[in-house]
Parts: structure tokens; sequence; C-alpha cells
């Protein structure tokens, strides 16, 4: 009966009071990936990251409207190998927002710099997921000492890419989906995020439709700074060619060919322009592989990191199993 009962009380909870589930679902990830959550003061403003591990220090940069917690699945799998730390890119998540602010690639770029510089970081693996992707490869372009290796997991930049799917609809509609007014929209960008959805607990769904929605003229604020208009679509603000054309560091390109948000032919657009880079095309997959194939994706950065004779080359094999 008292097991009943908790079941009711954890189900009443799940349904009544998202933001609790929220919570204590994320809270839970967090503990299962082997990260914590923590803070620091930067100019006056208030960075929120997660970090554990050890190893090699690897720095996460996720993408447009989302947050740090974009790689707790994969954080379960790193951390054993590296000492990873996912920063709340200012104007998102927990950090700081501020209307007005310059959130422009250069900026976070500078941001992201001094972040490392207040946690003693000197030379790091950068990993970045879509707008993370963009800032992840103008920072090791300004800052190529400091980078071991860059990990572009689909990344806004690569201009002259083939119109996606999201482009379309920004033409038809004359703005993007990734910006929304209502909650119900959220759906709609689930659907350009992944082939294969991953589960995703309804609290943490609500969670960022809630938000998303609440953000809106903040969102629109900070997607502006990052495209602009194309006569095929929006283009980045910041192109990586131009920035990485003859750069030496180690990198390796990760898209989903089935990505709806930027077209899999940027991929091979920066692959041209770096011809050492290892390009790695994941069959049926969306923007976000490291959410679709984690394992996968993991395998196939400590596979890249291990050939810069900087790490263990053992692997983390165990299967997906995040709640």
């Amino acid at each position: 009966m008292l097991g009943l009962l908790l079941i009711l009380v954890l189900a009443a909870i799940w349904v009544l009071l998202p933001e609790v589930a929220y919570r204590a679902v994320v809270g839970a990830e967090r503990t299962f990936s082997g990260v914590y959550r923590a803070e620091l003061d930067q100019d006056g403003r208030a960075i929120t990251y997660l970090e554990g591990g050890q190893g090699p220090n690897l720095m996460l940069l996720h993408g447009f409207g989302s947050n740090k917690d974009t790689w707790n699945r994969v954080s379960r799998l790193l951390t054993p190998s590296f000492h990873i730390v996912a920063p709340d890119l200012p104007g998102f998540g927990e950090s700081d927002l501020a209307d007005g602010t310059d959130y422009s690639v250069p900026a976070q770029v500078e941001r992201v710099h001094a972040f490392a510089k207040a946690l003693g970081l000197t030379r790091f693996y950068l990993g970045g997921s879509s707008m993370g992707g963009n800032i992840a490869g103008a920072f090791a372009a300004r800052y190529p000492d400091m980078v071991e290796g860059l990990w572009l997991i689909s990344p806004l930049g690569a201009d002259g890419a083939e119109p996606s799917e999201m482009d379309r609809i920004t033409m038809e509609q004359g703005e993007s989906p990734l910006i929304i007014e209502r909650p119900s929209q959220f759906k709609l960008l689930l659907k350009l995020a992944f082939e294969d959805k991953p589960w995703i607990p309804k609290p943490v769904i609500h969670h960022h439709a809630q938000e998303a929605a609440a953000r809106y003229n903040h969102y629109h604020w900070i997607y502006g700074q990052l495209h602009r208009d194309g006569p095929q679509g929006t283009r980045p603000v910041t192109p990586l060619q131009p920035l990485l054309t003859g750069s030496e560091v180690p990198t390796l390109i990760h898209w989903g060919d089935k990505d709806r948000i930027l077209d899999v032919s940027g991929a091979y657009l920066l692959a041209e322009t770096l011809p050492s880079a290892e390009l790695l095309i994941m069959p049926d997959v969306g923007h976000m592989p490291m959410m679709e194939r984690p394992q996968e994706s993991v395998d196939s950065f400590i596979q890249f990191a291990g050939e810069q004779d900087t790490m263990p080359t053992e692997v983390a094999s165990e299967e997906d199993t995040s709640p």
C-alpha cells in the first residue's frame, strides 16, 4: 500500500508539478553522468556550468536556445576519459541574460576565452554543436594554441550550404521556427532537430517549451546577430571557411545526413576548407548526433582524440541507458 501511494505521489508531481519534476530528472541525469553544477562570476555576470570527469580537458558548447544539459548523455560516456566543462553560454540557460548585449560569435569567443582563463584552462579539446560549433570554430581560429583538438557537430557557419528544411520554413513564414512564441510550437523544433528522437521526459520538454516561449524577444535578438538574410534562406554572420582556412588545429567534423536544421552539405564545404580534418557523416541521424547516437559519437571522438597522442585510447563501451 505504501509503495502504491509513493508511485501515485511521484506520478502527481510528474504531471502537476513539471518544474519540480524537471529539476529532479535533470539532477539525476547529471549525477548519473558524473558531472555537477557550478557557477562563477565573470565581469559581474553569473556563468553557470557543468564539470566532472578526469583526464584531458574538454570544453563543450551548446547550440542556440539550448543549455549545458545538452551534453549529459554523452558526458556519462566521456567522463571516464576527460575532464569535462560545459557552460551555459551567456544569454542561455542559467547564465545571465541581458537585453541589448552583443551575442555575436566574436563576442562569445571572447567570453569563452575569459571563462577558460577563470578556470585555469590553458589548453583543451573544444567541442560545439550548431551555434556552439560556430563559436568553437571561431575560437580555434582566434586562439589556436589553446585548442588541442576541435569537434564540430553540425556547426553553424558553413557558408554556401544547400537550404535546409528549416531554411525553407523560414522563407515561407518570414521567421525561423527556432524562435517560438507559444509552447505548442516546440513540437516542430523537436521534429526538426531529430531524425530518430531519443526519449526525452515530458517535464524536460515542458520546461524547454515554456522557457523558449518566454524568451521569444531575447532569442530573436540573439538570432539576428548570428544570421543574415540570403537568397535561399539565412546565412551565418560569421562564416567558418575564411576563419579556418590554413588552420592546423586537428578537427573532427561530425554531422547527421538527415539534418533538417543545417544541411549536411555544409560538412563537405568545411572539409574542403580543412583537407586534413576527419569527416564523420552519420546515416539516418538528425541535427544532434550526440543525443541520437551518444555511444557512436563518443567512440568516434575518443578515437579522434587518441590520434593526438595525448590521452588513453580506452573507450567507454556500455550501451546508452540515459534516463
